[in-house]
């Protein structure tokens, strides 16, 4: 179960960059100007945002399992219709369908994770599928680059849709079994309030969580997106070898995150081990702008930083996770989690001010800056949610 819901959070995150190491292919062959595409990244990310809150409420009510698998396809089908359909107007649409496709994930996956795991294994479970979405970032650009230049870009994306709608067959074989909220509320016999699931949405440690991942989506992007080019910038680094840099930062998320969950299922303070997660990854981004260029300090940096950053990841679904009531973390999670795509949206503009200005390091402190917050506003989301608990019990006495 935990397997599937990490192959379908890959293909989520494959997805999401699937046309950005295209653009070039795109543009020899389209025309279509580098704005004009980067803008398709923007209207992805900006439509998944609007909807993951109402995609929460669908979950609660209607079940998670249904809505993942609709997503999953609707993400192929609209990746393989990039390579179909001619004309930009029709990127545009497809970039808008990607959007209501990517908006499914965060809901469904966690209300299928709360739901059908237990609290003994859930760290494992979240790392699960984390461990699935940076899989995703790191295969997207190696695959769709290669194919697009062996075949070229519309057989790339054909190729890619088709492999996702080849694994939705199988992932609907292998999910009769799951739970989500929808279960947890006929259980419960509970019914949705709209004004109590409002209070709980809008309460403070929810509206911190929503800062929160904001901040860690922005900052992650320094190193991440904007790392190889920082570098050739500010010291005449090559490209490709800024490229490996980035790609020893994944790596070192990848292994965080696995050996994170284990750290989460044992641990009994998440607020502090994701806070000293992330703080610590903020220290290691300040000491990317710091320390000198030489490859023997870089790799290691990177690959040290990066594992910080994904060792926090499970601890941090766990805080999420204590303040969504089961019948709920649809909602709850589809909410919180569209932080994301808030830090996805801003972040760009900032690096990419800072870079064109000439002050090509000082993205590091940016990230560093941003990591090092959203490691102290997860901890105040935690210490919100108790004290909010707390303040119940007493009135309940």
């Amino acid at each position: 179960m935990m397997s599937v819901v990490g192959v379908c959070h890959f293909f989520s995150h494959f997805y999401q960059l699937a046309l950005p190491p295209l653009f070039v292919l795109i543009h020899q062959v389209e025309g279509h100007s580098y704005a004009s595409l980067a803008l398709l990244v923007t209207v992805m990310y900006s439509v998944s945002f609007a909807l993951q809150l109402p995609v929460g409420f669908f979950v609660d009510r209607y079940g998670a399992r249904p809505i993942l698998m609709a997503g999953v396809a609707l993400f192929a089908a609209a990746t393989m219709l990039y390579g179909l359909i001619p004309g930009y107007p029709a990127l545009v649409v497809l970039s808008v369908v990607a959007g209501a496709a990517n908006s499914v994930f965060h809901p469904a996956d966690y209300s299928i994770l709360n739901a059908s795991v237990t609290k003994l294994r859930l760290g494992r479970a979240f790392s699960i599928h984390n461990f699935g979405g940076f899989m995703g970032y790191a295969a997207a650009p190696i695959l769709m680059s290669g194919m697009g230049a062996l075949w070229g870009w519309k057989t790339a994306v054909l190729v890619a849709g088709a492999a996702g709608l080849m694994t939705v067959v199988a992932a609907v074989a292998l999910s009769g079994d799951f739970r989500d909220s929808s279960h947890t509320r006929r259980d419960q016999n509970s019914r949705s309030d709209l004004k109590t699931d409002l209070r709980l949405l809008f309460s403070a440690p929810a509206l911190i969580c929503v800062v929160f991942f904001a901040l860690l989506s922005a900052g992650q992007m320094g190193p991440q997106w904007f790392g190889d080019k920082i570098y050739y910038l500010a010291h005449n680094i090559p490209v490709v070898i800024g490229n490996s840099y980035i790609s020893m930062f994944v790596v070192g998320i990848m292994a965080g995150v696995i050996i994170g969950g284990f750290a989460a299922d044992k641990a009994r303070d998440h607020l502090k081990l994701a806070f000293g997660s992330f703080f610590l990854s903020g220290v290691g981004m300040f000491l990317m702008a710091i320390v000198p260029p030489s490859p023997e300090i870089i790799y290691p940096l990177f690959v040290v930083t990066g594992f910080l950053f994904g060792f926090g990841f499970s601890s941090r679904d766990m805080v999420v996770s204590s303040l969504a009531p089961p019948e709920s973390s649809g909602k709850v999670f589809g909410f919180v989690f569209s932080g994301l795509d808030i830090g996805a949206a801003a972040g760009p503009i900032v690096y990419g001010y800072l870079i064109g200005s000439g002050r090509h390091l000082e993205a590091f402190y940016v990230s560093a800056l941003l990591i090092g917050l959203a490691g102290v506003s997860v901890f105040a989301a935690g210490k919100s949610a108790l004290a909010r608990t707390a303040r119940s019990d007493q009135a309940g006495a």
